[in-house]
C-alpha cells in the first residue's frame, strides 16, 4: 500500500531558537504510512561531546540498530569508539528497518534524509562530516541510503554484517525503492535504478563464519538474497571510479586480529573479512572508529559533472554550456586539473 504522507515536525520551542544539536536536543520526526495512518514519531537518542567543538564543528555519526535493539544501545557502545563525534541513533518502528520483508513497513530512508538535513542546520556540527553505521538490518538500510537519487549529503558509510542483497543490486546496477518495499514484487520493490553518488567513503565489515548474512552470497536464513561479500564491495568500489579487476586471493591482515583488508581507491572503500560471526570484535570497532575520522573526501577542482575525475566529459560539458556564466576561467579551471582524481 502507498505510503500516506512524511511529515517533518519540531518541538513547541521552535526551529529557530534549537541552533545547537545537545543531548536533550528535540527532533521529531513524524512519518504516517499504511501500518500508521495517523503517523509515528521516531524515537532518537543523541550524544554530544562535553568538549568545545571544533571550529567546523562536531562529525556527527548517525548509528543504526539491528533487529529488534534500539538507539539506546547503540550510543551506548560506540561513545567510546568514536569520542570525538556528536552521536544520532533513531529507534526504527517495531524496533526494525525496512528493507524488505521486515516488521516495518515505513519508509526509513525518507526519515534519514530529513534527519541529515536537521542535523547540517546545528551551528556545532560539520554538516560535511556527517555518516552513517548501522549493524545488521541498520547496515541494510546504510547500503540503500548509500545509492539513494536524489543522493543523501552523508560523507560516510559504515555497513557492520549486512553487504549488498540483490534488491539493491540487481541486472548489473544499483537499485532502490519506487515508493514502497513489497515482498510480493520483483525484487521487492528496489524497481528504479540508480547511479551512487561520488566522493562517498565506505567500509563493510563482513564474517565468513556469519550464520546470518552468507559472506559467499545466497539466501539468507531471514529470506533475503545476497551478493557475495567481496563481490559487493567491488560494486561499491566501481561506483566510486575503481577502473581494474576485483581484488582476489590473500589480503593484508589487521596486525594481531583476524580480520583481512579489501582495499580499493587508496581505502576510499574498504572491505573487511573476519571471524567475529554476527557482530563486531575489538578490532573491527577499532578500524571503525579509525575509518571515520579519517577527513572527507576533497571534490576535484574542474570536476564539473561530479563524476569523481576531470576529463573528456567535463570538458564537453564547458563547451556545450559557453556563455556569460561559464567561459574562460572555467575552461581553464579543467584544462589545469586535467586528470585530477582520476
Amino acid at each position: 500500500m502507498p505510503y500516506l504522507s512524511l511529515i517533518l515536525t519540531f518541538s513547541s520551542f521552535g526551529c529557530a531558537s534549537v541552533d545547537i544539536l545537545q543531548n536533550t536536543t528535540p527532533i521529531e520526526i513524524t512519518q504516517s504510512w499504511s501500518q500508521m495512518p495517523s503517523g509515528w514519531v521516531y524515537p532518537i537518542s543523541i550524544s554530544v561531546p562535553e568538549v568545545t567543538p571544533p571550529q567546523e564543528g562536531f562529525p556527527v555519526c548517525i548509528l543504526l540498530h539491528g533487529n529488534g535493539s534500539s538507539g539506546p544501545p547503540m550510543v551506548s557502545q560506540f561513545r567510546s569508539i568514536l569520542p570525538n563525534h556528536a552521536l544520532v541513533a533513531p529507534s526504527g518502528y517495531a524496533n526494525s528497518w525496512n528493507i524488505c520483508a521486515e516488521s516495518s513497513d515505513a519508509p526509513d530512508w525518507e526519515m534519514i534524509r530529513q534527519l541529515v538535513d536537521r542535523l547540517g542546520s546545528f551551528s556545532n556540527v560539520d554538516a560535511d562530516r556527517i555518516q552513517m553505521l548501522g549493524v545488521s538490518n541498520g547496515a541494510a538500510l546504510v547500503n540503500t541510503v548509500f545509492a539513494l537519487q536524489p543522493p543523501v549529503s552523508i560523507e560516510a558509510y559504515v555497513a557492520v554484517v549486512s553487504h549488498l542483497n540483490e534488491s539493491q543490486y540487481h541486472e548489473n546496477s544499483f537499485h532502490q525503492p519506487d515508493s514502497e518495499t513489497d515482498p510480493g514484487q520483483p525484487w521487492c520493490g528496489y524497481s528504479k535504478p540508480v547511479v551512487p553518488a561520488m566522493s562517498r567513503r565506505y567500509l563493510s565489515m563482513s564474517n565468513v563464519n556469519d550464520g546470518t548474512i552468507p559472506y559467499e552470497g545466497g539466501i539468507s536464513p531471514v529470506g533475503v538474497t545476497f551478493l557475495s561479500a567481496t563481490d559487493a564491495i567491488y560494486k561499491v568500489a566501481q561506483s566510486q571510479g575503481f577502473k581494474g579487476e576485483a581484488l582476489s586471493g590473500p589480503q593484508p591482515q589487521v596486525p594481531g586480529e583476524p580480520i583481512w583488508e579489501y582495499v580499493y581507491l587508496e581505502g576510499q572503500v574498504t572491505h573487511l573479512r573476519g571471524l567475529a560471526q554476527h557482530g563486531m570484535s575489538p578490532g573491527h570497532e577499532a578500524y571503525a572508529g579509525e575509518f571515520l575520522s579519517r577527513p572527507p573526501i576533497t571534490a576535484c577542482d574542474g570536476d564539473k559533472d561530479g563524476n569523481g575525475e576531470v576529463g573528456f566529459q567535463d570538458l564537453t560539458l564547458i563547451l556545450s554550456s559557453w556563455g556569460p556564466d561559464i567561459g574562460f576561467d572555467e575552461l581553464l579551471q579543467v584544462l589545469g586539473n586535467w586528470g585530477a582524481c582520476l
